[in-house]
Formats: structure tokens, sequence, C-alpha cells
């Protein structure tokens, strides 16, 4: 292995022990020799041929995530975000770029989000009964992964997935043939901006976590608007804990983070409950993602 990467015996030695102590890689010997193999956690997350792959995402935190942290010490001393310094723009162009500019680019941030919609959608789907619903709408959907658990779940449910034109357009580079796709649907638009499509359940997956107060007021008045009584808001996102302590994966993203901030979920249920949003449950998955839905009155 050393001789294929290449690099030097002792340092590949040396990696491949700190990833074994991660749990990553199981250490054998095999007579005179050292094995190492993958985990089953590692052949599931993490080898980008399996279904619940997080390669993608991986990837994602390491070319426009990871850069972020080489200037930790200005964000933490600024409180801002730090996209100007480690790419040459603010933080609005970047998120343009991701969605607009170049096929590469384009591709790398939707296949990040297909990584994590693929590994989260199932619990997410389970989180609550969602039968009394037979149409949804999931905002900002990307690749229809989510949605396409959702649909597997409930026979009787379609979902439209309502996203940029331009990420629409990609959205046949996610398509296999194991996706039952006959009750998703794609249309174009921006949520801040154009009719929304009618649902009885609108879905909001790691939406609200990086929008300014304003922009989330937009949203959620646009869709109170939208929604007749009765009509369902499901939100996923990670929820800190109470006291703010935990999950870490949400309080070192934050440090990354541009406009939006982590929140808990009674933080959450008091934002919805201010666009008459109410009968708010709550539903902590064990997965990446938790869960809140809320039924407007």
């Amino acid at each position: 292995m050393a001789v294929q990467i290449p690099a030097s015996v002792i340092g590949t030695e040396r990696l491949l022990d700190s990833v074994v102590s991660l749990g990553l890689l199981e250490k054998s010997h095999l007579g005179e020799s050292i094995v190492y193999k993958n985990t089953e956690e590692a052949n599931q997350y993490l080898v980008s041929s399996s279904n619940c792959s997080l390669h993608g995402y991986i990837i994602y935190c390491n070319d426009r995530i990871w850069p972020l942290f080489t200037h930790l010490e200005d964000a933490v001393q600024e409180g801002t975000n730090q996209f100007e310094r480690a790419f040459g723009k603010k933080s609005s162009e970047l998120s343009r770029d991701s969605c607009l500019s170049d096929k590469e680019m384009k591709l790398q941030f939707m296949n990040a989000m297909h990584s994590i919609a693929t590994v989260t959608g199932a619990d997410i789907a389970a989180a609550f009964d969602l039968s009394p619903f037979k149409t949804a709408c999931d905002l900002g959907g990307c690749t229809g992964a989510m949605a396409c658990q959702f649909t597997k779940l409930y026979p009787s449910l379609s979902v439209t997935i309502f996203d940029l034109p331009a990420v629409v357009e990609m959205r046949s580079h996610f398509c296999t043939q194991s996706e039952d796709l006959s009750r998703v649907t794609f249309a174009a638009g921006d949520f801040f901006k154009d009719d929304l499509p009618k649902a009885d359940l609108y879905i909001l997956a790691r939406i609200l976590h990086d929008l300014t107060d304003d922009k989330i007021n937009i949203l959620l008045s646009r869709l109170s608007q939208m929604c007749s009584p009765g009509c369902g808001l499901l939100v996923a996102e990670i929820f800190l804990d109470e006291e703010q302590r935990t999950p870490s994966r949400a309080l070192l993203q934050a440090l990354s983070m541009s406009d939006g901030r982590q929140r808990s979920a009674s933080q959450y249920s008091q934002i919805l409950k201010k666009y008459g949003f109410n009968e708010i449950c709550v539903k902590h998955t064990g997965n990446f993602l938790d869960a809140i839905l809320c039924v407007k009155q």
C-alpha cells in the first residue's frame, strides 16, 4: 500500500493505526503480515459505492468547509464567517456559485446534500405518522433523495421537490434505477420569491439553520399564508440540547456558518408558533438530523 500511494512504510502504518483508533479500520495478523480492513460502519458510510455513502458530503466539507477553519482565530475575534479570506469571495457570492456557476462545483454541492438526505431520510420520514397527508412539498429538496424515503414509507403520498432551476436541471445525475420516482415530481423556483406548490405538508430539511432572521421571517410568512388550517410543516435540523452543550457537530459547524445559527428544539418551536404553527411534536431520531412536526392553526 505504501508503494501505491506512494508514501513511507512507517508513515502509512501510523496513518492506518490512527484510523483503527477511530473505529474505521480493523487490524489483525495473518501469519507474519498485518492486515487492515474496513469496519462495517466504514463500508456503509465511507465507501463511495455504498447506498448510504457520506463520501460526497465528506469531499464537500474537505474542499468548502475545512478551509474556513484555517481562519478560526479570525472567526472568533470578529464573530463573522471567513468565506472571503478562505476563498476570495463573500459568502453570498460563494453560495450563488454553488448553485449557478460551473458544473463541477454544482455537482459537488448537490452530491453533499444527496449524501445527507440519503442517510437521514428514512428516519425523518418515520419520525411521525404522516399518513393523514396526501401531498407534500420538499422546499430545497435538491435531488429528491429524502422525498423518495417519504414515498417509500407512505404509499399514498406524492411529493413535489421545489428547488432552484439550476438544481432541478442537474437532478438526473443522481437518479438510479432502484429509486421509484413515480410519485416524486420536480418544480423549479425560488422559495423566497416564486409561487409555492400547494401541498398538505411542507418539508424544510437543513434550511432554517442557514438563514438570517430576516430570511426566516420571509419564508415562514409565505408558508403561513400558503397553509390552510390543518396543513403540516416538518422541520429537520440538528437540535442543540436546551443548555446548548451538545451535539458537538452542531456547535463546531456553527464556527464556520455564515448568516444562520444552530438552535434547540424549543427555540425552533418558539419561532414556528409566531407564524401560527402549533401542535408541535419533537423527535430526536438518533441520526444526523432530528425533526419537528407542527400544524397550521
